[in-house]
């Protein structure tokens, strides 16, 4: 029988055929918008490491229950080095527009927001995998409705190009180079977001019960050989299985001790 799915086969990925370079928001990364024949667009980042980040980055909050955008290879002609392989973000339809620095706007959507714990959840996430740069613009919220036809928003979470292995090991959850992550949990309350601190520990337990045959088969062997090798496969899967839940306990701590100054 044949099935459909939206994941490409080995090797063959979504080529963009527009690339507007021009888009790149606010991102340190970013290497602008691009555009299938179908339709489809994507954020675009390089591969690598960068990649690779994206990649754990988003399949791990999807393990935690936080939906982001489907972490994606495209196919992108360089100018100068022909057909390339880089990173592409699922940009999901329907997405709401509004000024991500405006304090009001965000109260309006998250009066509004069907799951608000995302943000106590993805916090977990970026201790854990040292992701200093979670700022205002790396969420998405999505348009949805109720059974009775009420508007609502879903948040999605995107951008881990900051996170482990760009580096391995990851960084400290309370020596962060960028201050971003934990500056924005400071604007939580003038935003209308808890903290909810039992999401955040149960995140934390989620993350710890994710062995390192999970990184190797669900995450990393479908991009080893294209964002990374082998050898770099074998090591990230060694500090996953022997430093991984060091750093759950330390991303724990960091809590209980309060955000670093």
């Amino acid at each position: 029988m044949l099935t459909s799915s939206t994941s490409p086969l080995p090797g063959i990925y979504p080529l963009i055929t527009k690339h507007n370079p021009q888009q790149t928001g606010n991102g340190k990364d970013n290497l602008g918008m691009g555009h299938t024949q179908h339709g489809e667009q994507f954020l675009l980042k390089p591969g690598g490491a960068i990649g690779v980040a994206e990649f754990i980055g988003a399949k791990v909050a999807d393990v935690c229950g936080i939906p982001t955008c489907q972490p994606t290879v495209v196919t992108i002609e360089h100018m100068l080095y022909g057909l390339q392989h880089v990173f592409g973000s699922r940009i999901e339809s329907g997405r709401v527009a509004f000024d991500q620095a405006d304090v009001q706007a965000w109260r309006d959507q998250m009066a509004i927001c069907t799951n608000p714990q995302a943000f106590s959840a993805m916090l977990a996430v970026d201790l854990v995998l040292g992701n200093d740069d979670r700022h205002w613009e790396n969420w998405l919220l999505q348009a949805t409705k109720t059974d009775t036809g009420q508007d609502r928003v879903r948040l999605r979470g995107l951008d881990f190009s900051r996170s482990w292995p760009l580096d391995h090991p990851p960084q400290h959850p309370g020596q962060h180079r960028s201050a971003n992550t934990w500056r924005c949990t400071r604007d939580w309350a003038l935003l209308g977001i808890e903290f909810d601190r039992a999401t955040f520990d149960r995140t934390c337990v989620k993350i710890a019960l994710l062995n390192e045959r999970w990184l190797h088969d669900q995450v990393l062997r479908p991009i080893t050989g294209v964002f990374l090798t082998q050898q770099q496969a074998d090591a990230y899967c060694h500090w996953w299985g022997t430093g991984l839940r060091g750093q759950v306990i330390e991303a724990i701590h960091s809590m209980d001790t309060g955000a670093p100054a």
